[in-house]
């Protein structure tokens, strides 16, 4: 069974590092740290969000934290509080070609609101005005009986958003969606997202499995792609006669909508069950899928595959596609020798084969993500031919040396210290994010309490922070990339551009000036 395990696997060999990064902006507490959500716009706006707990209005706040950066992410002002006193459960935050949008679990719905003036004021969603500017419960309540919800927008069509998230009751992936950027309060339904019967199968219908939705993407052509993971009935059962709390979250699936979300195709990226009964794992926890501007697909997830049942390692895995989802590659395991990975974000580039991963990364050779000596930093893994059978990474740490949590890292989600035995800490949340500024470079933003110590992490001490590629990001062009290794940054590339414009255009004010005083000269000799 090892061998044939080995044989599945692809291993991502080490470049020489050409990422570095400013020290990672530590945002300000309160609001506290945790999951945080990130989006940029044109004009160097970067807006971070984070969940505060639910219901927030507990605390005398509303739900979901709120920083803003006018310079790419240098710094960022004082954080503040938006959303809903029923809310604070999970966040989002994306931007639409002029128009920011936010999410807020209320759990019974999600409220989403609008901006206008990065970040600055906000408006629900919906018919109806808010008089209150996000900061308490309003119209804009969307997608009922909801649990991580994710905001996507259509790069054809500035007024569709979607909803995306996993349902409570039947454990499904739903999808709602606006066709007028918000005035209808997002309550179109989209179409069945699971429609394969045999995939049906798998998801169970408790609150210990059911599926794990990732943020989904839309390409060029407005196409929706939505990831969710599963564990399978059989797993989950053999699981609780062995006194786990769930089965592994071992099958992942891709769902396609051509035509705006109204019907979908499902494609199978990787099929865990058929490697053994529990012996592969993409619960670590939330799992990414990323699309570059060619088209191509990578799903980045972070758990195990091999041959022990409920497997107590952690590495980070990549898939990917040239065919929309149809087909999908064998999977590449990061190379992390003797360290755990948890907690992936990833974010294509503008060219086709352009990935950056960000994940929690142990420092002290332990390899359970669930060990109490743990220590963790955030790495990132970074290359420009991420579809090739044997694709070549750089890996770099964000700020090297530094420690960002001391202990395990439960993935458990809500489950985390409700299971006798099983891991507790869940100060950092469940996830970690990424995107591109409008150089291409990348930023990564995750939780941190680096004054913290096993089982004293807690929301007052944990941050959320953004750290910000200065060096080796993508080439924005074909002709600037430079194969395998990551593309100069764009920022330099810019200014001698400049250079050599204003060079040429003195160059050839000189010449006209010349030749206008030969043609003068001509003149008086006449």
């Amino acid at each position: 069974m090892a061998a044939a395990v080995a044989a599945l696997l692809v291993f991502a060999p080490a470049a020489g590092a050409a990422q570095t990064f400013n020290t990672p902006v530590q945002l300000s507490n309160p609001p506290a740290g945790g999951e945080p959500s990130i989006a940029v716009d044109p004009f160097g706006h970067v807006l971070v969000t984070g969940p505060q707990g639910i219901p927030s209005g507990v605390n005398g706040t509303p739900g979901t934290g709120l920083w803003v950066s006018s310079n790419d992410g240098t710094s960022f002002a004082k954080g503040r509080f938006i959303g809903s006193y029923l809310g604070g459960g999970d966040d989002d935050v994306i931007y639409d070609k002029g128009t920011w949008y936010t999410a807020d679990l209320e759990a019974v719905a999600t409220e989403i609101c609008k901006s206008s003036d990065s970040g600055s004021t906000w408006t629900g969603v919906g018919p109806f005005p808010d008089s209150s500017g996000c900061t308490t419960i309003n119209a804009g309540q969307a997608g009922p009986s909801d649990d991580r919800p994710w905001l996507t927008a259509d790069p054809t069509n500035a007024q569709r958003v979607y909803l995306t998230y996993h349902e409570f009751v039947t454990a499904q992936p739903l999808a709602f969606y606006t066709a007028n950027g918000g005035g209808d309060g997002f309550s179109n339904p989209c179409g069945s997202i699971v429609t394969d019967p045999a995939i049906e199968a798998n998801v169970p219908t408790d609150i210990t499995g059911g599926t794990l939705v990732a943020r989904p993407v839309v390409d060029k052509q407005g196409t929706l792609y939505i990831l969710f993971t599963t564990t399978t009935q059989q797993e989950n059962a053999q699981a609780f006669s062995q006194g786990q709390p769930s089965g592994t979250f071992s099958q992942l699936y891709l769902a396609v909508s051509h035509d705006n979300c109204q019907s979908f195709t499902d494609y199978t990226v990787f099929d865990g069950s058929a490697v053994g009964s529990n012996t592969v794992q993409f619960g670590d926890i939330f799992n990414d899928l990323a699309i570059d501007g060619a088209g191509n697909l990578y799903v980045v997830g972070s758990g195990a595959i091999g041959t022990t049942p409920f497997p107590t390692t952690a590495n980070t895995y990549l898939f990917s596609s040239t065919d929309h989802g149809q087909h999908w590659s064998k999977p590449v395991e990061l190379s992390t020798p003797g360290a755990a990975t948890m907690l992936p974000a990833a974010v294509a580039g503008p060219q086709g084969g352009q990935l950056a991963i960000g994940y929690f990364r142990t420092t002290n050779g332990k390899i359970d993500p669930n060990d109490s000596t743990d220590k963790w930093t955030y790495s990132t893994a970074e290359t420009t031919n991420a579809t090739s059978a044997a694709p070549t990474f750089s890996y770099a740490d964000v700020r090297p040396g530094y420690v960002y949590h001391n202990g395990e890292i439960c993935n458990l989600g809500i489950l985390c210290g409700l299971v006798p035995g099983q891991p507790s800490d869940r100060s950092l949340l469940d996830f970690t994010s990424a995107t591109l500024d409008p150089s291409a470079c990348p930023l990564f933003t995750f939780a941190g309490n680096p004054s913290g110590s096993a089982g004293n992490n807690s929301g007052s001490n944990t941050y959320n922070f953004v750290a910000r590629q200065l060096t080796g990001c993508f080439a924005t062009t074909s002709s600037s990339s430079n194969g395998s290794t990551l593309g100069a940054s764009k920022h330099k590339h810019k200014k001698k551009t400049t250079k050599k414009k204003k060079h040429k255009k003195a160059k050839k004010k000189a010449k006209k000036k010349a030749h206008k005083k030969a043609k003068d000269r001509r003149k008086r000799r006449r």
